[in-house]
């Protein structure tokens, strides 16, 4: 898209917000907004974010993920009106003088930017929904904890223990996490020492941290705990950064958590006794009156009002009911849109986003909640 389109904005815009465009301003307006999109994420690849799913250079996959991203924006009403742009330029709009062409371009780079990092972080937590709730763990934990701290460096975040905590922490007398705080313990300290962090060593290696971590792991550990004792193997070791990136915490604590999963599983695979078989017995009793409780919710609720056709409240028991047999045999669990998208193979992200995850997730949500609960009277 050329600069002519940005310098006609003071036009195009309040054309968009009327409803007095001809399809070719629509066009070039909506190539405008994929085109700011798609520098934003492309600058995330460039300070060191994994935007793309397929890693192909030669794929399309960050032009469609822009236009994924920003298609919300588009969302029209009963009059045919661009909901959110009206609601957002109309205010500048009225003022006088009105905006001229720079103004708005900020303006909606503003709105742009903010639309496609909400989207991204949504389409993260579908892609990866496990990953994402470890990552809100961690970043809670580090809150929460006087002797962690954080800060960004190229676009990545980096946790630390606070210079400050670290008074007779190590060696002798102290265990590493907060015995010994330094008594004149400051809760907002200042930017971390370059000197105190090694900056100038390179990053421990993956490989290297996990075989050390798992010395001190256990698997009753909070995820705060987790964290000091990954961060006491660097700042044991002088011949590395004495921080860590927060995804690599966060694989580190996932792919452990799985390996325990595994090996208990395995465990009560070998060792499954009389009494296991009837705790079992009485979970898919459970199961079984969720998935009672559940038909009868989306009946009255959604397809007795006419809010969903009963063909639809099939589709969503049915897809319930895959997501509680997976939660049962500990497999891995998908998200939502990719549990619904088997029985509505021509479902996009788009269309979930738009039409079936407010009410499939609060049915979801509801679904866990009852098991939990029976879960919790049986075990």
């Amino acid at each position: 898209m050329g600069t002519m389109d940005s310098k006609n904005l003071h036009r195009l815009i309040p054309k968009i917000c009327t409803g007095e465009y001809t399809q070719k301003e629509l066009l070039a307006f909506v190539n405008l907004v994929q085109k700011i999109s798609l520098s934003y994420l492309k600058y995330q690849e460039i300070i060191g974010k994994h935007i793309r799913w397929e890693r192909r250079e030669q794929s399309r996959e960050l032009e469609d993920m822009a236009i994924d991203c920003v298609a919300g924006l588009f969302m029209r009403n009963e009059q045919n009106e661009f909901v959110q742009l009206k609601r957002y330029f109309e205010p500048h709009l009225s003022k006088t003088p009105p905006p001229d062409s720079v103004e708005l371009l900020i303006l909606l780079r503003r709105l742009v930017i903010k639309k496609t990092k909400q989207e991204l972080s949504r389409i993260f937590k579908e892609r990866d929904p496990e990953g994402a709730k470890i990552i809100r763990n961690i970043r809670v934990a580090v809150k929460n904890a006087r002797d962690l701290g954080t800060f960004r460096e190229m676009g990545r975040e980096y946790i630390y223990f606070r210079q400050e905590s670290r008074v007779g922490a190590v060696g002798a007398g102290g265990n590493g996490y907060g015995d010994g705080y330094a008594e004149d313990f400051n809760s907002e300290p200042e930017e971390p020492d370059p000197v105190y962090l090694r900056k100038d060593k390179p990053t421990i290696p993956e490989k290297v941290l996990r075989s050390q971590y798992l010395d001190y792991y256990n698997p009753k550990d909070h995820v705060s705990t987790s964290i000091r004792k990954m961060l006491k193997v660097v700042e044991s070791d002088t011949r590395y950064q004495n921080y860590l990136p927060t995804d690599v915490i966060a694989r580190l604590i996932r792919h452990t958590n799985l390996e325990i999963v595994r090996s208990r599983l395995l465990a009560q695979i070998e060792e499954r006794s009389p009494l296991d078989y009837v705790k079992m017995q009485e979970i898919n009793q459970a199961k079984r009156n969720v998935l009672k409780k559940i038909k009868a919710k989306i009946q009255k609720q959604y397809v007795a009002s006419g809010k969903i056709s009963p063909e639809k409240g099939e589709i969503y028991y049915k897809t319930l009911a895959d997501v509680l047999e997976d939660i049962t045999h500990s497999k891995k669990i998908e998200s939502y849109y990719r549990h619904l998208r088997k029985y509505m193979p021509e479902l996009t992200q788009k269309k979930y986003r738009r039409e079936e995850r407010t009410i499939f997730e609060y049915l979801g949500k509801l679904t866990k909640k009852w098991f939990r609960e029976y879960l919790k009277d049986l075990l």
